[in-house]
């Protein structure tokens, strides 16, 4: 059965026909009718589910059918679809047919079966851009079908694997944007997923490749707030001071961002004392000290320049003990050359 047929039947359902007349050139006579309800019923009694749904196929095209021929009809079409749909999704190649069933007007138990099954056939054969389309369908479509935790797994499944690949057409695509998309949509829609910690873990990596560091940063934060219990907490709440840090590049320093860095990077290290990432964290934790006694160093000049011996003194002492914390004795004495001459007989 050919994909136009899908479509043409699943209209069937809904309308009378005969504004559907131009989509398939099939016709039934009135008096075709019984024998084609028939040949469909026998049709599926032998298993032939395919030939079913063709025998059905010109009903669309009566008009004036009594209630009970048109139901008929429409029962006949769900049990040969259903049918057709688990035959189909045993097939390799069966991809696109599948998801020809997954239209607004079937009954919401074939549509979202059909586009399960599809999905699963695309990802089997490496197109999982297809698949998170047609899962992105069914939610549209039906947005509270009885199988969206599936429909979750499967969008993490293309999401995921959509992002590591390095396919693409020009600059108008590429299968790392589609993941990008997927997994964005993920979190969004199945925030339930179990698996959605993956998902902000795989986005804040991306976003941190291209160079989005805000953007890096709130998905590792999602991640620490609605998955404190994942396996990947600890590198999540680990990257966020680290991206804060690459943010501040300039000379000019904003204190306030090296504070929260710094905070941050101190309740990590006392809730993860024995993860494998310490020693990093701590080395970025002395590198942002380093920056912070940078900083006051900056003031330090300010004031010398403008003769304001006490806030020379204030902001040079502080660089001097923040360069000693962090065991960098140049930034140091840097520091202790800068504090006027009773600050250094008092120290």
């Amino acid at each position: 059965m050919n994909r136009t047929k899908h479509l043409t039947l699943a209209l069937l359902l809904i309308t009378g026909g005969s504004s559907c007349r131009s989509l398939n050139d099939n016709t039934m006579d009135f008096d075709e009718v019984p024998a084609a309800l028939a040949a469909a019923e026998k049709a599926i009694s032998r298993g032939d589910n395919a030939s079913a749904l063709d025998a059905l196929d010109g009903f669309f095209t009566v008009e004036g059918l009594p209630s009970s021929q048109r139901l008929r009809a429409t029962q006949l079409f769900s049990v040969a679809a259903a049918a057709e749909i688990q035959r189909l999704s045993q097939a390799t190649d069966s991809a696109d047919e599948l998801a020809d069933f997954v239209n607004e007007e079937l009954p919401r138990e074939i549509a979202v079966a059909a586009g399960i099954a599809s999905a699963r056939a695309y990802i089997g054969r490496g197109e999982a851009e297809e698949a998170w389309k047609i899962l992105r369908r069914l939610d549209e479509r039906f947005p509270l079908h009885h199988e969206r935790a599936t429909a979750g797994r499967l969008l993490v499944e293309s999401g995921l694997s959509l992002s590591y690949d390095e396919r693409g057409w020009w600059i108008f695509w590429t299968a790392r944007g589609d993941g990008i998309a997927c997994l964005e949509y993920l979190v969004l829609n199945h925030p339930a997923e179990p698996r959605c910690d993956e998902a902000y873990a795989r986005l804040g990596e991306l976003y941190s490749e291209d160079n989005q560091r805000l953007l890096a940063i709130e998905r590792y934060s999602d991640l620490v707030l609605y998955h404190p219990e994942s396996r990947l907490r600890a590198a999540a709440q680990a990257a966020i001071p680290m991206l804060r840090l690459e943010l501040l590049d300039s000379p000019e320093y904003d204190r306030n961002g090296l504070l929260l860095a710094l905070s941050e990077l101190d309740d990590w290290v006392a809730r993860f004392q024995n993860h494998p990432m310490l020693g990093e964290v701590l080395e970025s934790r002395l590198d942002c000290i380093r920056r912070l006694s940078a900083s006051d160093l900056g003031i330090a000049r300010f004031y010398e320049r403008i003769g304001n011996d006490e806030g020379q003194a204030f902001h040079a002492e502080r660089a001097r003990e923040l360069a000693l914390s962090a065991g960098d004795d140049p930034l140091a004495e840097e520091a202790s050359s800068l504090l006027p001459a009773e600050a250094k007989a008092g120290s």
